[in-house]
């Protein structure tokens, strides 16, 4: 963090071009909520040059820790946004909504469908009717896997979304890829979507690092330990092995009822696999740590892009995989697996083919992935689509 000053009195004129408010519950310093995180952060980074950013959030992570060397309320300058920090008084629909338009913003981003905050928001919005667009993006809310957790409640928002028709108050609704504009669809009827790919971190020109075969084949699983990511279906999948190997697990422990689930699962695994604990990853280290493993093993219950995903292929490591994400080139590619989580075998049989790479061939697999993931991380289409989010907040010469 760069500076920080007392919030301006609102102006008597909005800037031009106008501002993108972009609200979030939990935003950097914090990264324990993951994705989103990621995929804002990244958005700043990669267009602060034709946008302007007001990132409006809590004063602490999704854990309760308040970050307790920025003053709350106060509108302090990064390299690539503007951050407002606000405490739980003031983390109120009227209040995000006010000071987005005292500070000149032209656009609401949301970066979710089911948090309570998006829909205090969205119900202030339809009897407001402030003058501000809103884009909202769910971040794969509502892919089959994520709308089986919390099922009743998400079905209960839903009838009551479609019967207020809060729809009317989103202009337009991002999907990452097609396979979530569907998603979407499917759930809200004929809304408007637009395809904008999160954008990814990027990708060095450096090949993979020079890969050797430990003893016990080794691989890992990083994420946050919810049932969303669905640890435990790995679990299970590894009672079922015959060889010696090991499964590492980084990620914060957000779900302990399900963690100790998972506990109980590693109880029951035969002697010769063994699965270790190994805390939360700092986002700055995940590409170390994912180059040091023979594969990423990652059965998803869903993922509207999955950072992690290239971050791993970014690194060098293969990556088995569900269908229930947008990466489903990546056999086509030869850089991992995509399997039917119906169909545990699937994981099973790539395991085996992952396994089974003879050492002439493995660092040509750990090259093809640091390849796939620079394309994707560079694709010039994806910085495009993004910026046409916000067409009338871009900067003259962007227009």
């Amino acid at each position: 963090m760069t500076s920080s000053h007392p919030l301006p009195p609102p102006p008597h004129t909005p800037p031009a071009p106008g501002r993108i408010a972009a609200v979030m519950d939990a935003y950097l310093p914090g990264r324990l909520a993951g994705g989103p995180v990621t995929t804002l952060a990244n958005m700043t980074a990669a267009l602060s040059g034709e946008l302007d950013f007001l990132v409006i959030t809590r004063n602490k992570d999704i854990d309760g820790q308040v970050y307790a060397d920025l003053t709350p309320n106060t509108l302090i300058q990064t390299p690539h946004s503007h951050n407002l920090y606000l405490d739980d008084a003031h983390f109120t629909a009227a209040h995000i909504v006010q000071r987005a338009l005292d500070l000149g913003a032209q656009y609401l981003y949301l970066n979710s469908f089911f948090s309570p905050t998006v829909i205090r928001l969205l119900l202030y919005l339809r009897r407001t009717r402030p003058p501000l667009k809103v884009v909202l993006a769910p971040r794969g809310e509502f892919s089959p896997g994520a709308l089986q957790l919390k099922r009743a409640k998400k079905q209960l928002y839903l009838t009551f979304f479609r019967r207020l028709r809060l729809d009317r108050v989103v202009d337009v609704f991002q999907a990452s890829a097609f396979l979530e504009e569907c998603d979407i669809r499917r759930q809200l009827g004929p809304v408007h979507v637009q395809i904008a790919p999160n954008i990814p971190d990027a990708v060095g020109d450096t090949p993979a690092p020079r890969f050797t075969r430990g003893a016990v084949p080794r691989l890992v699983f990083l994420s946050r330990i919810t049932p969303k990511k669905n640890l435990l279906y790995a679990l299970k999948l590894l009672a079922q092995w015959p060889t010696p190997l090991a499964l590492d697990v980084y990620g914060p422990l957000e779900d302990r009822a399900y963690w100790e689930a998972c506990r109980a699962a590693m109880r029951h695994l035969p002697e010769h696999v063994q699965v270790t604990y190994r805390d939360v990853v700092d986002h700055a280290e995940a590409h170390t740590v994912f180059g040091q493993y023979d594969g990423f093993l990652f059965p998803t219950q869903g993922e509207n892009f999955g950072h992690v995903i290239l971050e791993a292929l970014g690194a060098g490591c293969p990556v088995v995989l569900s269908d229930q994400t947008p990466w489903q080139d990546l056999d086509a590619e030869g850089v991992g697996w995509v399997c039917d989580l119906h169909h545990p075998e699937q994981f099973l049989r790539a395991l085996e083919a992952l396994l089974a790479t003879p050492d002439d061939a493995l660092q040509a697999r750990r090259d093809r992935c640091v390849a796939y993931a620079r394309r994707t991380a560079h694709d010039p289409l994806v910085r495009a689509s993004n910026l046409h989010l916000f067409p009338h907040a871009l900067r003259p010469s962007h227009e």
